[in-house]
């Protein structure tokens, strides 16, 4: 794992430093990934993936090495880079069940990492296909205690601006009602990007836990000092 100064880890950016997705750690043993804010972020605020795209009947076609790395939507519109790293699977039709990585894309095309060629050609009668950009965020959702966190900021990150988000270790985190000191949290509270306790009885399939408190919050909507553990 690559290693990041604590100078970098709470700086933001307009444009991308390093690669949205990279995984690193502080000198601390801490562990971070960088990721684009799709909303702002509060200090404190758990970060969400942003919503999965979509798209139906995709045709696919090779590179010069007869490497199927090529993911055609006619007409599709995207923006340029838009899915820069994206993770995608195809989830219906020909080539069903097939997992790969976007490298970049056109306005129409995907262009696949080459060590997640597709082994199947797509056909565009019926190959459809769901791409989920992990490392573009916005703060966790109200209500929802399932909602496959990303991680916490540990600094103000600006809409559409780049930074590096908490996954491993003490950091503060925003509770919506004072946390219990070496008990669980979760998403879920009435505000976005804040957390709330973990429930008794309650294991992932129903709560992603993600992490434990270490300094209770002094009242509601205030960060608390926790460990944060999220995969």
């Amino acid at each position: 794992m690559n290693q990041i100064t604590f100078q970098d880890v709470y700086g933001t950016e307009t444009s991308p430093q390093v690669a949205i997705g990279q995984r690193s750690s502080t000198p601390d043993g801490r562990e971070w990934v960088y990721v684009k804010a799709n909303t702002a972020l509060a200090l404190g605020s758990v970060a969400v993936p942003d919503a999965v795209t979509a798209v139906d009947t995709c045709s696919s076609s090779t590179d010069a090495l007869s490497r199927i790395v090529y993911i055609t939507k006619a007409s599709a519109g995207w923006t340029v880079g838009q899915f820069a790293d994206a993770i995608g699977v195809v989830d219906d039709g020909t080539g069903v069940g097939q997992t790969f990585k976007v490298k970049t894309n056109t306005t129409d095309t995907l262009e696949l990492y080459p060590e997640t060629a597709l082994a199947t050609a797509l056909s565009v009668a019926d190959s459809d296909i769901t791409l989920r950009t992990m490392a573009e965020v916005d703060k966790s959702a109200i209500t929802s205690k399932v909602q496959s966190a990303v991680g916490v900021a540990q600094v103000a990150i600006a809409a559409s601006s780049y930074g590096w988000l908490l996954t491993e270790g003490d950091g503060a985190v925003a509770a919506g009602e004072v946390l219990v000191v070496g008990k669980g949290f979760v998403t879920g509270d009435d505000t976005t990007g804040q957390v709330v306790k973990a429930t008794t009885a309650k294991g992932p399939f129903d709560e992603q836990n993600l992490g434990i408190c270490l300094v209770a919050n002094a009242g509601v909507d205030q960060n608390a000092l926790c460990r944060v553990f999220i995969r």
